[in-house]
């Protein structure tokens, strides 16, 4: 701290003044169109007051900050600055993209530069028609009160502005509207039109058909708009980071020899200390994990995987059922439910089980990073939200971590057993021993259960793995060797056969998502930092990075975890699919925990090369606090607690069906049928009751002929149609059964719609 404050002795401030301005202005607009304007209106006092404030907080910071960088600066060589002007840059943007998030939001800009647009509305006597009302008028900046719009011949009624004079009749609105507005208007007929001018420049809108909707663009300019915004934020970011950075670069050497010799390749024999510590954090992980498995009702996979059990117990043949993960989910179920019967908490136990011992191949892979990055790895993912709450669901992601883990260790082993700079006519015994060659076919197993025998499940995304060994064990050769060179061929044409053959098993249209980095960045409900100072945490991933490319040759784990979860992130981000849920990046997550314990160690590391007064108190008193500002230990217990029928951490939805199936119970009688969507029947399927006659399935594409063909066959039915199904159905089964007058609408339980016909 003294070295800091040193700093600052004899300040002067002519010097630094003007910069100093010019950074702590922008500092003032980029706070207000990144985060002002999202709590006062645009061109509000207030909004005017806290910018003008944040513009001089951000004056007297960087006059400060440019003192001490003059300081801190002499005595580096023009090398050494420029590397650590780009240290600050590439930290700035790291911090910038992470811990922020509006940038996301594509409606950004500096209000205090956006131009004022005139709005005018009339509706002329000549069009036809008198009923006109204006339903709502939206900018990017948010909807306009009607108490700003001056108006003749227009009454404000139940929100919205009403025509009440057509002969005279005109309506002006002045303010700012970002990049576009939008006007609502709904007629009773498709007759008359609307004169609209913007900045004096008129048009017409036609009322074609009840609502019609204009919408008019503007110009943005550039010293106003969002990539000028997002360049004052990288900028800000950069130069607010350069203190921490210039702390790093002054202890680069300390924090290098101490990472040296922390995280070299650790293949000492575990202890047994270790692992009764390994033992606790188990417990600690089923604790998380286990209670009130019963708590939420199955989401719309799980009875697939539920029922499927239940019939293969009954007699029903394998070839018959569920297909989708019968080796890794189905068939583990059957014997919970031979051993405790037809129940939800067995089922989902299994899984918890498996992802509990999912923490011992873990610790093999994060022990060879050493003890305290295991016991922080194991920590992590004991109490990793994401984690607990994908282990409570009957589906093959609660098992993922203790296969891919296992898989992901025996890769590493593989790995380190081939010397760097490997000669093909010199070091081709080290890599044909039985131990490896028995490796070698252990690891084939999995591409060929993933490609053969469950194709339908995402475990074949562990080929993303494959894929990143397969690199890895490529740049083990030397390639300045000419001996190599035939295997340096070989290798690389492997390499791209298989990307062929992935690409035409799997194809997929190259886009770009940025969905998949709300999951692990952010704000991200997912996580342990979850409203928390996320800053720190990715201080930790952040310098994981750079440290795991520095050290590659000292140990290629962290580069190669870095591999691996920048394969499976990448996946998602650059593929196809329209549509992400949190169990579609799980896996990322089993490599992401590793890399944050080895974040986690270093910000430790970095700790420790400042002296802190005190005893080891001081130090267990910075840890408690780091550790209470960085993480949501309570966010952590809301799997096992939350009875929301919309889980926040999966993205599931377990309908309750609890009022439904008490009504139904109550009123279903002998020889009814049902047609029902999936959720419904398969909570029926897994319960047997009621007991229906015959139960079909209604699906998107379900006809209304094929609704009515059913109903014609039977005396009494029911039919029972969930919300999202009723929206994306090609008609509308509100309208087709209210007009026969054999049906009758029961009523609406919790998102299930209930009609009956045959009622006597």
């Amino acid at each position: 701290m003294r070295q800091i404050l040193s700093h600052f002795q004899g300040f002067e401030i002519k010097r630094h003044l003007l910069p100093a301005i010019v950074l702590g202005v922008g500092w003032g607009f980029f706070v207000n169109g990144y985060w002002l304007v999202d709590v006062f209106p645009a061109g509000s006092k207030s909004l005017l007051f806290l910018t003008i404030l944040a513009g001089l907080i951000g004056i007297l910071v960087y006059c400060l900050l440019f003192q001490w960088i003059k300081k801190a600066l002499s005595g580096l060589s023009n090398v050494q600055k420029a590397e650590l002007a780009g240290l600050s840059l590439f930290t700035g943007v790291f911090l910038f993209f992470t811990v922020t998030d509006r940038w996301q939001e594509p409606d950004r800009y500096i209000d205090l530069f956006l131009p004022t647009h005139t709005l005018e509305v009339s509706i002329p006597p000549d069009g036809g028609t008198d009923a006109v009302s204006i339903l709502w008028i939206s900018t990017s900046l948010g909807d306009v009160s009607y108490s700003t719009v001056g108006h003749d011949g227009w009454n404000v009624i139940k929100d919205r502005l009403v025509l009440t004079n057509l002969s005279d009749n005109h309506l002006r609105w002045e303010g700012k509207t970002g990049q576009e507005i939008q006007l609502v208007f709904e007629t009773p007929s498709q007759t008359g039109y609307a004169v609209i001018t913007w900045d004096g420049h008129e048009e017409i809108l036609q009322f074609s058909r009840k609502k019609n909707s204009h919408v008019h663009a503007f110009e943005i300019p550039f010293y106003a708009s969002r990539e000028w915004m997002l360049l004052l934020g990288i900028l800000n970011f950069s130069f607010l980071s350069f203190p921490l950075c210039f702390l790093v670069f002054r202890k680069r050497v300390e924090i290098f020899r101490a990472v040296q010799h922390s995280l070299v390749v650790d293949t000492r024999q575990t202890v047994v200390r270790d692992w009764v510590l390994v033992m606790v954090l188990m417990v600690l992980a089923f604790v998380l994990r286990a209670p009130g498995l019963e708590n939420l009702f199955p989401s719309v996979e799980e009875y697939s995987h539920l029922n499927a059990a239940k019939q293969i117990i009954q007699g029903a043949p394998i070839q018959g059922v569920y297909q989708r993960s019968m080796w890794l989910v189905t068939l583990p179920i059957t014997l919970m439910f031979r051993m405790f019967g037809y129940e939800l908490w067995a089922a989902r136990l299994l899984g918890v089980i498996f992802n509990v011992l999912a923490v011992v191949p873990l610790y093999f892979i994060a022990r060879r990073l050493g003890r305290p990055v295991a016991f922080l790895s194991v920590l992590l993912y004991a109490t990793s939200p994401w984690v607990i709450a994908m282990s409570r669901v009957v589906r093959e992601y609660a098992y993922y971590p203790f296969y891919y883990y296992w898989i992901v260790y025996g890769m590493i082993v593989f790995l380190e057993r081939i010397p760097d700079r490997f000669h093909i006519d010199r070091d081709w015994k080290t890599a044909l021993t039985s131990k490896q060659i028995l490796l070698v076919l252990g690891l084939a197993l999995p591409p060929l259960y993933a490609l053969s025998l469950d194709t339908l499940s995402t475990f074949k995304l562990i080929l993303i793995a494959y894929a990143v060994l397969g690199l890895f064990t490529f740049l083990k050769l030397d390639f300045r060797y000419r001996g190599n060179l035939p295997a340096v061929i070989a290798m690389a044409l492997a390499i791209l056969m298989s990307a062929y053959l992935w690409w035409e098993r799997f194809p997929v249209k190259l886009t770009v998502n940025l969905v998949p980095l709300d999951y692990f960045f952010l704000n991200s409900s997912q996580q342990w930092y979850f409203d928390r100072a996320a800053i720190i945490p990715l201080l930790g991933f952040w310098g994981t990075m750079i440290v795991g490319i520095v050290i590659r040759r000292i140990n290629i784990i962290p580069v190669f975890l870095l591999a691996l979860y920048g394969g499976f992130l990448g996946f998602f981000m650059f593929s196809s699919n329209r549509f992400f849920a949190p169990r579609h990046l799980s896996t990322a997550e089993l490599w992401y925990v590793i890399l944050m314990a080895i974040g986690c160690y270093l910000i430790w590391i970095f700790l420790q090369t400042f002296p802190l007064p005190g005893s080891r108190r001081t130090w267990i008193f910075t840890i408690v606090i780091l550790g209470g500002l960085a993480f949501n230990f309570q966010h952590s217990l809301l799997p096992i607690i939350s009875r929301d029928s919309l889980m926040p951490i999966t993205g599931d939805y377990h309908n309750d069906l609890t009022e439904l199936q008490t009504f139904m119970l109550a009123n279903v009688k002998d020889g009814d049928v049902l047609i029902c969507s999936r959720i419904y029947g398969r909570y029926v399927e897994w319960v047997d009751e009621p007991d229906f006659q015959t139960i079909y399935d209604f699906q998107v594409q379900t006809m209304e002929s094929d609704v009515f063909s059913i109903v014609d066959q039977y005396e009494s039915g029911w039919i029972i149609i969930d919300d999202a199904r009723i929206e994306r159905t090609s008609f509308s089964p509100q309208n087709a059964f209210l007009n026969d007058d054999r049906m009758e609408y029961i009523g609406l339980f919790d998102d299930e719609h209930v009609w009956r016909w045959g009622v006597k």
